[in-house]
């Protein structure tokens, strides 16, 4: 059983990474359209709405910037992973990732475990830590994520 303590900060190590990785995202977003941006300048490509090719760049474009978003998420916590052992909310509220199984909690375990995170923040556009953050607060279910690769959060 969770104490009420943990079960919040828990969930708000999710949201203090999420706007931590959504800062440098940002920046890394800018940086990349600004390159589509000038490419396209001297090339004397032009987009309309009305354009037969506007719906598969504007699509190509949001692709890009999730996978931009992904790959920012993922070096943050290889980043923190290899310099903490953890991230850098975890170790400020005090709290750890740990096995649920008898296995080693290893670096890629840990990574496959962000990744999980993140790949299903975005597939189901930002709703699952909503649904996943009010099934742990209320009935202590664990969040998918941890079910999938048997780990937990506990405190220091």
């Amino acid at each position: 059983m969770s104490s009420f303590s943990l079960k919040y900060r828990r969930v708000g190590t999710f949201m203090i990474d999420m706007a931590i990785v959504q800062m440098f995202a940002m920046i890394v977003k800018d940086i990349f359209l600004g390159m589509v941006g000038y490419i396209t300048n001297g090339a004397g490509v032009s987009l309309s709405l009305n354009d037969t090719m506007a719906l598969p760049v504007l699509l190509l474009l949001i692709i890009g910037i999730m996978a931009l978003f992904i790959g920012v998420f993922m070096g943050y916590h290889w980043l923190c992973y290899r310099l903490l052992g953890t991230s850098l909310s975890r170790a400020l509220l005090s709290v750890k990732v740990i096995s649920s199984d008898d296995e080693l909690l290893t670096k890629q375990r840990y990574l496959k475990r962000e990744f999980d995170k993140i790949y299903l923040c975005i597939a189901t556009l930002g709703l699952y830590p909503l649904y996943a953050g009010v099934q742990y607060l209320t009935f202590t279910n664990l969040p998918w994520h941890d079910k999938k690769n048997h780990t937990t959060v506990v405190e220091r």
